[in-house]
Protein backbone atom coordinates (compact mmCIF):
# COMPACT_ATOMS: atom_id res chain seq x y z
CA UNK A 1 0.00 0.00 0.00
CA UNK A 2 2.74 2.47 0.96
CA UNK A 3 4.77 1.63 -2.12
CA UNK A 4 1.76 2.04 -4.40
CA UNK A 5 0.90 5.38 -2.76
CA UNK A 6 4.52 6.48 -3.09
CA UNK A 7 4.51 5.61 -6.80
CA UNK A 8 1.26 7.52 -7.30
CA UNK A 9 2.72 10.57 -5.55
CA UNK A 10 5.84 10.45 -7.71
CA UNK A 11 3.77 10.07 -10.86
CA UNK A 12 1.54 12.99 -9.89
CA UNK A 13 4.59 15.12 -9.09
CA UNK A 14 6.22 14.35 -12.44
CA UNK A 15 3.00 15.07 -14.35
CA UNK A 16 2.62 18.42 -12.60
CA UNK A 17 6.27 19.32 -13.27
CA UNK A 18 5.86 18.41 -16.96
CA UNK A 19 2.69 20.48 -17.22
CA UNK A 20 4.35 23.55 -15.71
CA UNK A 21 7.39 23.04 -17.93
CA UNK A 22 5.24 22.78 -21.07
CA UNK A 23 3.47 26.05 -20.29
CA UNK A 24 6.76 27.76 -19.46
CA UNK A 25 8.55 26.49 -22.56
CA UNK A 26 5.71 27.50 -24.86
CA UNK A 27 5.62 31.02 -23.44
CA UNK A 28 9.41 31.48 -23.44
CA UNK A 29 9.76 30.37 -27.07
CA UNK A 30 6.93 32.66 -28.21
CA UNK A 31 8.54 35.53 -26.33
CA UNK A 32 11.97 34.77 -27.84
CA UNK A 33 10.57 34.74 -31.38
CA UNK A 34 8.75 38.02 -30.82
CA UNK A 35 11.68 39.84 -29.21
CA UNK A 36 14.15 38.74 -31.88
CA UNK A 37 11.66 39.78 -34.58
CA UNK A 38 12.34 36.73 -36.74
CA UNK A 39 8.78 35.91 -37.70
CA UNK A 40 7.45 36.57 -41.14
CA UNK A 41 3.96 35.25 -40.53
CA UNK A 42 2.13 34.12 -37.43
CA UNK A 43 2.03 30.52 -38.67
CA UNK A 44 5.04 29.50 -36.57
CA UNK A 45 3.69 31.13 -33.41
CA UNK A 46 0.27 29.58 -33.93
CA UNK A 47 1.80 26.13 -34.42
CA UNK A 48 3.67 26.04 -31.08
CA UNK A 49 1.89 23.56 -28.82
CA UNK A 50 2.53 21.02 -26.11
CA UNK A 51 0.74 18.11 -24.49
CA UNK A 52 1.18 15.45 -21.86
CA UNK A 53 1.12 11.73 -22.61
CA UNK A 54 1.60 8.49 -20.71
CA UNK A 55 3.29 5.52 -22.37
CA UNK A 56 3.76 2.26 -20.48
CA UNK A 57 3.00 4.05 -17.22
CA UNK A 58 5.66 6.71 -17.80
CA UNK A 59 4.56 10.33 -18.27
CA UNK A 60 6.06 12.49 -20.97
CA UNK A 61 5.83 15.90 -22.58
CA UNK A 62 5.27 16.33 -26.31
CA UNK A 63 6.23 19.71 -27.76
CA UNK A 64 5.65 20.59 -31.40
CA UNK A 65 5.84 23.39 -33.94
CA UNK A 66 6.26 23.72 -37.69
CA UNK A 67 9.63 22.39 -38.80
CA UNK A 68 10.62 25.36 -40.88
CA UNK A 69 10.95 27.43 -37.72
CA UNK A 70 13.76 25.28 -36.41
CA UNK A 71 15.40 25.23 -39.84
CA UNK A 72 15.41 29.02 -39.70
CA UNK A 73 17.09 28.77 -36.31
CA UNK A 74 19.73 26.33 -37.51
CA UNK A 75 20.52 28.38 -40.59
CA UNK A 76 20.72 31.58 -38.57
CA UNK A 77 18.03 33.22 -40.72
CA UNK A 78 20.39 33.52 -43.69
CA UNK A 79 19.45 35.46 -46.74
CA UNK A 80 20.43 34.64 -50.30
CA UNK A 81 24.23 34.87 -50.58
CA UNK A 82 24.11 35.74 -54.26
CA UNK A 83 22.60 39.19 -53.94
CA UNK A 84 23.66 41.68 -56.57
CA UNK A 85 24.98 44.93 -55.11
CA UNK A 86 24.82 47.35 -58.04
CA UNK A 87 26.12 50.33 -56.05
CA UNK A 88 29.28 48.39 -55.25
CA UNK A 89 29.66 46.97 -58.73
CA UNK A 90 29.21 50.27 -60.57
CA UNK A 91 30.53 52.93 -58.21
CA UNK A 92 32.66 50.92 -55.81
CA UNK A 93 30.57 52.06 -52.87
CA UNK A 94 29.92 49.76 -49.96
CA UNK A 95 26.46 49.43 -48.55
CA UNK A 96 26.00 50.45 -44.94
CA UNK A 97 25.35 47.21 -43.11
CA UNK A 98 24.22 46.74 -39.57
CA UNK A 99 25.82 44.06 -37.45
CA UNK A 100 23.84 40.88 -37.44
CA UNK A 101 22.33 39.86 -34.17
CA UNK A 102 21.88 36.32 -33.03
CA UNK A 103 18.50 34.99 -34.12
CA UNK A 104 18.74 31.67 -32.38
CA UNK A 105 15.54 31.14 -30.45
CA UNK A 106 15.21 27.38 -30.08
CA UNK A 107 18.34 25.67 -28.78
CA UNK A 108 19.22 28.08 -25.98
CA UNK A 109 15.74 28.09 -24.49
CA UNK A 110 14.94 24.44 -25.12
CA UNK A 111 18.06 22.95 -23.56
CA UNK A 112 18.31 25.45 -20.69
CA UNK A 113 14.70 24.57 -19.87
CA UNK A 114 15.45 20.86 -20.16
CA UNK A 115 18.11 21.04 -17.47
CA UNK A 116 15.78 23.07 -15.23
CA UNK A 117 13.13 20.36 -15.64
CA UNK A 118 15.57 17.57 -14.82
CA UNK A 119 16.75 19.32 -11.66
CA UNK A 120 13.14 20.05 -10.62
CA UNK A 121 12.12 16.42 -11.00
CA UNK A 122 15.25 15.06 -9.30
CA UNK A 123 15.37 17.41 -6.32
CA UNK A 124 11.97 19.09 -6.08
CA UNK A 125 9.89 16.56 -4.14
CA UNK A 126 9.94 17.75 -0.54
CA UNK A 127 7.82 17.02 2.52
CA UNK A 128 5.34 19.82 1.77
CA UNK A 129 4.88 18.58 -1.79
CA UNK A 130 4.32 15.01 -0.56
CA UNK A 131 1.66 16.20 1.89
CA UNK A 132 -0.07 18.23 -0.84
CA UNK A 133 -0.08 15.28 -3.25
CA UNK A 134 -1.43 12.96 -0.55
CA UNK A 135 -4.33 15.39 -0.12
CA UNK A 136 -4.96 15.39 -3.87
CA UNK A 137 -4.95 11.58 -3.98
CA UNK A 138 -7.36 11.41 -1.00
CA UNK A 139 -9.71 13.85 -2.74
CA UNK A 140 -9.62 11.71 -5.88
CA UNK A 141 -10.40 8.55 -3.89
CA UNK A 142 -13.28 10.26 -2.07
CA UNK A 143 -14.67 11.59 -5.36
CA UNK A 144 -14.74 8.13 -6.95
CA UNK A 145 -16.45 6.50 -3.97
Amino acid sequence: MISQESDEIKLLFIQEALEKHGEWLCSILVKAIETKKIRRTDALLDSISWGLFVRNGNPGLRFSFFGYGRAVDMAGYKRNKHEVDTMHDIWGMKRNKLKRTSNRWYAKNMYAGYYKLVSKIMYGLGEQEIARFKGILENRKNATI
